[in-house]
């Protein structure tokens, strides 16, 4: 039985919990990785980094990839250089880190080399250089690494280590993009719809982004719905469109996206009805996920009684999350909350605190609180 569909045996036992014969496999793999089979060493080091059906240990990953190391394997290499970068099971160390990146980025692997370029951009590990790191990106692409041409047409976009260069940073955005590079798509389409190296087309940025969002990347789709949203090249705009995408971007992992529509659908717009409880939905979806703004308005839905039953304790979680942030609007409904022992005990001097930090940020409602309650 050849390698990968060794491996492909024993995730699939794993992850369906058929422990036995998992063990068993893994128990083969494990005699192969100590007779020197450098490929078992990699496949048993991402299992127990990864957790991949089994209990993660990063101590055990450790060992087996500098096993495969021991024996120059670039891989390996990159990845020690990974744990120490992200301090998974060791202590963070970005020196270690990219000792062990240019180790691999040197055999030519080009993962690492793009690491090596990161590390020299951001100045983590060493001295920051953006030539050096342009350097190391370029590197990356010899082997058609799509991540070195995503690189390489940052730092051209952005005039880091080189003179601002849209056409040059087009150039190596098509090359990702065709090969499927979600971050380069969304960067395609941006330089097509603002006309960045090439004439506004948005068509085209249309198509780039769709691409990028079927890929995976939220801000692509976000961008989707917000040009649908919005209209464009004289067309009128299409709201069922826009929530579809700005839909997508939510699922794909963007809070943004579920406040945009907490908006559409708390005031209506269009041919989409107004509806408070949609509204409210996504506002606690994307409060959940740390969004201040709708951690704001979800706390106003609760307090209201707007498209939910109105429960001030729910008010109270989401405008204190907000608060936290600096928040002035959901601060100074706290304070108001607090002050008049709505959902919990009256407290009137944080009450009065709140109010008039809120008023302080530039909120109306607590400058006008302030003068009716003397405060």
């Amino acid at each position: 039985m050849n390698f990968k569909n060794l491996v492909a045996i024993v995730v699939l036992f794993l992850l369906n919990g058929w422990s036995s014969m998992a063990q068993s496999k893994l128990d083969s793999i494990t005699k192969e990785a100590n007779g020197g089979n450098v490929e078992m060493m990699l496949f048993l080091a991402d299992v127990y980094l990864n957790g991949a059906g089994i209990k993660k240990d990063e101590a055990e990953a450790l060992k087996w990839y500098t096993k495969a190391a021991e024996k120059n394997n670039a891989e390996a290499e990159c990845n020690i250089g990974y744990i120490y970068q992200k301090g998974l099971g060791v202590t963070r160390d970005n020196f270690e880190a990219i000792k062990w990146f240019r180790k691999s980025a040197d055999k030519g692997y080009a993962r690492c080399q793009c690491n090596m370029g990161e590390m020299y951009e951001l100045g983590t590990g060493t001295q920051q250089d953006y030539v050096e790191a342009l350097k190391w990106y370029k590197k990356s692409t010899e082997t058609n690494y799509d991540y070195g041409f995503l690189n390489v047409g940052r730092m051209y976009e952005e005039g880091k280590g080189v003179e601002k260069d849209y056409a040059v940073a087009l150039k190596n955005f098509k090359l990702a993009s065709e090969m499927r590079n979600g971050i380069s798509q969304g960067k395609l389409a941006f330089m097509y719809e603002h006309g960045e190296g090439v004439p506004i087309d948005t068509i085209e940025a249309m198509k780039w982004y769709k691409l990028s969002a079927e890929n995976g990347e939220a801000l692509s789709a976000n961008n989707l719905g917000r040009i649908y949203y919005h209209g464009y090249g004289g067309f009128s705009p299409d709201y069922k469109e826009a929530i579809k995408w700005f839909k997508k971007g939510g699922k794909l992992g963007s809070p943004l996206s579920f406040y945009i529509l907490g908006q559409i659908y708390e005031s209506g717009v269009g041919d989409i009805e107004k509806d408070e409880h949609e509204a409210t939905h996504f506002y606690v979806h994307a409060a959940d996920e740390g969004h201040v703004n709708s951690q704001y308005r979800a706390g106003l839905m609760y307090e209201q009684g707007r498209g939910v039953k109105q429960a001030y304790d729910q008010a109270i979680k989401y405008y204190t999350k907000a608060a936290e942030k600096g928040h002035p609007n959901a601060t100074g409904r706290l304070g108001m909350l607090l002050y008049e022992g709505k959902g919990v005990d009256v407290d009137k001097k944080k009450g009065a605190e709140y109010i008039r930090k809120g008023a302080a940020g530039g909120n109306e409602d607590c400058k006008k609180y302030i003068e009716v309650h003397k405060l």
